[in-house]
């Protein structure tokens, strides 16, 4: 019989639970997230899917900030260069190979959105990690962007949503 899993979310993204639930199914992901972007690390606000056991909300991964020798978290890269980031197999990838996601959790397909304050600063990330290299449909692309607005939203309204 499966794990259990529990969708999780900061007070903040409450609202949001169903629809994670709802979206990580309609996917077939491992995992669905919100992360907060701050100085050293990426911090998970909201979680869905399976691999929440892996990824509890106020989990925080230390992000490699360009230090030799440490490969990058897929949501860092995102936040950096506020654009999408789509990594089919990191186990392929010169960027991403050996990542934190890929060899503690198996979870080597990724596809991340940056999650924008109503300034325009980027503020995290929208993403699912899944353990099969696989494509994503433009609906399926669609459907997470759908998401990030919604975030947005939220995050213009409480500036203290992802926290």
């Amino acid at each position: 019989m499966p794990e259990a899993h529990e969708t999780d979310t900061t007070a903040g993204l409450a609202p949001l639970g169903p629809k994670l639930e709802k979206l990580v199914a309609e996917l077939g992901v491992k995992s669905l997230l919100v992360m907060r972007s701050e100085s050293d690390s990426m911090v998970v606000a909201a979680t869905a899917g399976e691999a929440t056991k892996h990824y509890t909300v106020g989990a925080a991964g230390k992000k490699a900030l360009g230090q030799e020798g440490h490969t990058p978290l897929y949501c860092e890269k995102v936040v950096d260069a506020d654009s999408d980031l789509f990594v089919r197999d990191s186990r392929e990838d010169a960027v991403f190979a050996g990542n934190e996601d890929e060899v503690e959790f198996g979870l080597h397909n990724y596809l991340g959105l940056p999650v924008h304050d109503s300034s325009g600063a980027v503020i995290g990330t929208v993403c699912v990690l899944d353990d099969s290299a696989r494509d994503y449909s433009d609906a399926e692309i669609a459907a997470l962007k759908e998401l990030r607005g919604e975030v947005e939203g939220i995050v213009a309204g409480d500036d203290l949503a992802l926290s």
